[in-house]
């Protein structure tokens, strides 16, 4: 069964990487993998911690194009990618058709963006996720306007400027922030804010949030009483697929695109059937530096269908269930 709608794109990078990764080829040789080169692509596969462990390239580590972009976790270890130009480029084209097909925009389309971040975090000397996402979706923006300070208090001028915008706007940031840092303010204050028509996007930072029991539908409906008329958006991405992001959609599933899919794994690591839960095996066609394109993640997840949701999308449509704690995934991590 085809798994994914990427399959020749999957199979040209597996030839790629291995020809181009000594990592990636030790792998595929140690797994006895190398059948898969040709077909059944989704088989192969690298578990995401190993970003966190070895530094992954598929060009010369001499090349002054490179940027090192790393995973926003504040404990552990960081995963580290490096993606040279092209792969930054084709990651930033595929962000914003991804974007501009989830909210029905135009390339012209161009609003005021507000920023649930401080803008220090632009200067750091570690390119995160929150950096790239920031960097990402401004591509729409007609001018940035930062929420918080160095503090990460709301910053009174930036959110005045918000609530007397009449036209269009858009909300970026990460779901803990959006949830901790601008919502509870806006509730501790009772400022409510007609956002019709408006955008906000929100995605990562659920484990932040884990004591206050607030799952997607408290977060929505909180969202709905503080900015009436919104459109609020969830989407499920990872560092090591920058760009290639999973949108939700009005039915609140992720769906796939032209540049990324799923499977889900069992605790055996074999493909899981439909509305079954299990490991979230992530694809994408856009990483062509580093071997990110087939990719096991601790995070849980089940496939509710394929090109059948409601919503009137096409793809395969799953959800995020959480992820698994101190996993101890084995298999590919063994060859190392």
């Amino acid at each position: 069964m085809n798994y994914s709608i990427l399959n020749d794109q999957l199979i040209a990078l597996h030839k790629h990487h291995y020809n181009s990764c000594i990592d990636f080829k030790h792998l595929i040789d140690g797994l006895n993998w190398k059948k898969y080169l040709r077909e059944n692509p989704e088989e192969i596969f690298i578990h995401a911690n190993l970003f966190k462990v070895k530094k992954l390239l598929s060009i010369n580590s001499n090349n002054d194009q490179i940027l090192k972009m790393s995973s926003s976790g504040t404990t552990g270890n960081r995963s580290n990618i490096y993606a040279d130009r092209l792969t930054r480029a084709n990651q930033q084209r595929a962000l914003i058709n991804i974007f501009k097909d989830s909210f029905d925009l135009n390339l012209k389309d161009r609003f005021n963006y507000y920023v649930i971040a401080n803008k220090n975090e632009l200067v750091k000397d570690i390119f995160d996720a929150q950096m790239a996402a920031i960097k990402g979706f401004s591509l729409f923006a007609k001018e940035s306007i930062f929420l918080l300070d160095s503090q990460n208090h709301i910053i009174p001028k930036a959110l005045d400027k918000l609530r007397k915008d009449k036209n269009k706007f858009f909300i970026f940031g990460f779901t803990s922030k959006v949830y901790l840092n601008f919502l509870e303010f806006l509730k501790e204050n009772k400022i409510f804010i007609d956002a019709r028509n408006s955008i906000l996007l929100h995605g990562g930072g659920w484990k932040k949030m884990e004591h206050l029991k607030v799952d997607n539908d408290i977060f929505k409906k909180e969202v709905e009483e503080y900015l009436p008329g919104i459109n609020c958006k969830n989407y499920y991405g990872m560092i090591e697929q920058t760009g290639s992001v999973f949108m939700e959609c009005s039915k609140g599933f992720f769906h796939s695109n032209n540049y990324g899919d799923i499977c889900i794994r069992n605790n055996n690591l074999e493909l899981q059937e439909l509305s079954k839960p299990g490991f979230i095996q992530s694809f994408s066609i856009l990483p062509s530096s580093y071997p990110g394109h087939s990719l096991l993640t601790e995070d849980i997840g089940i496939i509710h269908g394929i090109d059948d949701c409601s919503c009137g999308r096409k793809g395969r449509y799953f959800k995020v269930l959480g992820r698994l704690n101190k996993s101890e995934l084995r298999g590919c991590s063994d060859v190392y």
